[in-house]
C-alpha cells in the first residue's frame, strides 16, 4: 500500500527572493493577484507557455509561501457582462 503525506512542510521566504527565484528557474512573472480577508496577498504566477504555474500567499506579516503549484497553466476567456456585452 502506497503511503502519501498528510502535510508538506510549506515553502516560505521574503516575497522578492521567492518571486526571483521562480523567474530565474521556470521564467514564472505574477499574473493575477488579491488581498484576503485577513490581508494577505495572493498571487498567480506563471510561466509565459503556461507550462508550469504557481500560487503564493504573503502574510501581512512578511512572509510569502507557496500554497500550490503545477503545470498546464490555461486562461480562461473573460465573460464581460452589462450593455456592453
Amino acid at each position: 500500500m502506497p503511503s502519501f503525506p498528510i502535510f508538506a512542510q510549506p515553502v516560505c521566504g521574503d516575497r522578492s527572493q521567492v518571486l526571483a527565484s521562480l523567474a530565474n528557474k521556470y521564467s514564472e512573472k505574477p499574473v493575477a493577484m488579491g488581498v484576503t480577508a485577513n490581508g494577505g496577498v495572493i498571487e498567480v504566477i506563471v510561466a509565459p507557455d503556461g507550462m508550469t504555474w504557481t500560487i503564493l500567499f504573503t502574510y501581512p506579516s512578511g512572509p510569502s509561501c507557496l500554497v500550490a503549484s503545477g503545470e498546464a497553466w490555461q486562461e480562461l476567456e473573460a465573460k464581460i457582462k452589462g450593455p456592453a456585452a
